[in-house]
């Protein structure tokens, strides 16, 4: 890879950030497809590709996906207590997406096949996730936003719910929720602590 090449690379990565607020420009087939052949493109236990993306762009189908997810999501938020006003807002933040799911462009389960895949969920989710931050990459460089969420993927998040809607076989684990679309305003890099805190060579 040429040196500026790796600088475009390292700058997406660096500037990749959650988006909850888009517009309401449709996104092409192309413009998928380059970003979902992006995250087949990444690594996976003993090369399986589980992977199986759920794409959604009807309007009538999101309407109906946002309703049980909701209910459970805030269902979660009636529990929570003792939380700061950092917090709070990036949840309220949260709930709005959550709430216009139907207008944003396009939502995008990221699955699990747990017939190609290990048992161990280490490998399962080790093996999706690349794909995901793929998709999210492949997105940002295309002028897209995203945003992963966790909304479908569990029973207490409306998975059976969003799995019988969909027609997903018992055999698929929703691993996750990716929104996207063209962001609605611009928006800078993420803030992130400096990466000293966090390293430790040779041992802690």
């Amino acid at each position: 890879m040429k040196n500026e090449e790796a600088e475009l690379v390292l700058r997406a990565i660096e500037t990749l950030r959650s988006v909850r607020n888009f517009k309401s420009d449709p996104v092409s087939k192309e413009t998928l497809n380059r970003i979902l052949r992006a995250a087949s493109m990444a690594a996976s236990g003993s090369n399986t590709q589980p992977w199986e993306f759920v794409v959604i762009q009807d309007r009538d189908v999101k309407t109906r996906l946002k309703e049980p997810m909701l209910k459970r999501w805030l269902e979660r938020l009636g529990g929570a207590t003792g939380m700061s006003q950092r917090m709070k807002e990036t949840y309220d933040e949260a709930t709005e997406m959550l709430r216009n799911s139907e207008k944003v462009p396009v939502l995008t389960y990221c699955c699990l096949d747990l017939n190609r895949i290990g048992r161990g969920e280490e490998v399962r989710y080790a093996s999706i996730y690349p794909a995901v931050q793929n998709l999210m990459l492949a997105a940002h460089a295309l002028g897209l936003g995203t945003c992963l969420t966790i909304h479908g993927s569990t029973p207490t998040r409306g998975e059976p719910e969003v799995k019988k809607i969909l027609g997903i076989p018992e055999n698929i684990k929703i691993a996750c929720l990716v929104y996207m679309g063209y962001p609605s305003r611009r928006y800078g890099r993420p803030r992130r602590r400096p990466i000293e805190d966090h390293v430790h060579y040779d041992k802690w």
